[in-house]
């Protein structure tokens, strides 16, 4: 299979570059989610809410009515709006307030704790009409227009379902008294909201997927661009610190210690052995347990035969993984396609023996 171009991005972002992307303010973020978490909010605290609203309007009316205020000056009438006003506020402030701490949530679950101006910065792409008519045609705008029409039509579909459930009430609804009419009204009201509420979760989800999905693709690599990250990064006094430190712990354990956790060993087949492991649900790539050059790579093999670990020859690997890695050094990019295919051939090879 034809390698693809290296100025094409087809390689995953690496970690400092979603730093990066992250101090930049280009994370995935769907406004659709909070939105929706904060209409649930309101649909669970509402009737709660409204029921205490309209006890205590109805108290402060009559209070209101009862004992008007003596003058006209300012003092006056701002306790006496602070009396009317206070009571009803006071009664849904709990809503507020947790429709608040919803919304705050969610958007710290998306995003975590980001503070970045850049997008606000003025720059020559965002006056440029070619890059903004690029920008409303782009897969993004497609999807936002799309995603906006659904909204439409199946919000108004729960709507009109509901209402058409509750037609013959409210057709008669002068018929009732005003409390059962009013109960009525909240009721159908407080239905449309929760069915609504739920179906906005729904598409939220998959706008946040979407989002994600659109913000990897943002940072995919060019394979130029990945080798010169990892470069940036091997030079780095934070990563050289790190290998060191792996490179610590792996030297006080034994030689016979390491063997006996490995899954292979490739070999030059006398100048160089070199022991790998990998656990898929624990290693984000092959580990090199230990590596050693003519006596101590004949000892290393004395124990993989001993441990009855898998020896593999391949002599450009086994010198590339020799020069390239210390003990406890996860295998390089560069060397992942060759070190999955032995993995894969001792993996195939363990399996029928075990058959």
């Amino acid at each position: 299979m034809p390698e693809k171009p290296s100025g094409e991005k087809t390689e995953q972002a690496t970690p400092r570059r979603r730093q990066d992307a992250r101090k930049r303010g280009t994370v995935a973020k769907s406004t659709d989610l909070t939105g929706a978490l904060g209409l649930i909010t309101v649909a669970i605290a509402a009737p709660a809410a409204f029921s205490g609203l309209a006890g205590t309007l109805l108290k402060s009316m009559g209070a209101s009515v009862a004992s008007p205020p003596n003058d006209l000056s300012y003092g006056s009438a701002l306790r006496y709006g602070l009396a009317l006003l206070l009571p009803p506020m006071a009664a849904v402030g709990p809503m507020i307030l947790a429709v608040m701490v919803v919304g705050l949530a969610s958007n710290f679950a998306q995003v975590g704790f980001v503070l970045s101006g850049e997008a606000l910065n003025p720059t020559l792409d965002k006056l440029n009409p070619m890059t903004g008519i690029q920008r409303l045609f782009s897969v993004r705008s497609t999807f936002e227009g799309l995603k906006t029409i659904a909204k439409m039509v199946l919000f108004g579909m729960i709507a009109w379902g509901a209402v058409q459930s509750e037609w013959e009430r409210l057709a008669h609804l002068s018929w009732y008294s005003p409390p059962q009419a009013a109960t009525i009204v909240g009721g159908l009201a407080h239905t449309i909201l929760i069915r609504v509420a739920m179906t906005w979760l729904v598409l939220a989800v998959a706008d946040y997927i979407f989002q994600r999905r659109q913000v990897d693709k943002q940072l995919m690599m060019t394979k130029d661009e990945l080798r010169r990250d990892f470069r940036e990064q091997e030079g780095s006094p934070e990563v050289k610190s790190v290998q060191m430190q792996r490179r610590r712990k792996f030297a006080k354990g034994g030689l016979a210690t390491k063997m006996q956790q490995a899954d292979v060993l490739i070999t030059n087949p006398t100048h160089f052995a070199v022991a790998l492991k990998y656990d898929r649900s624990k290693m984000v790539a092959p580990q090199v347990l230990a590596k050693g050059a003519d006596y101590l790579a004949l000892r290393m093999r004395q124990l993989a035969n001993d441990l009855d670990i898998p020896i593999v020859e391949n002599k450009p690997l086994a010198r590339a993984l020799y020069k390239q890695c210390e003990a406890g050094d996860f295998v390089p990019r560069d060397l992942f396609a060759p070190v999955a295919e032995i993995l894969a051939y001792v993996y195939q090879a363990v399996k029928r023996v075990r058959k």
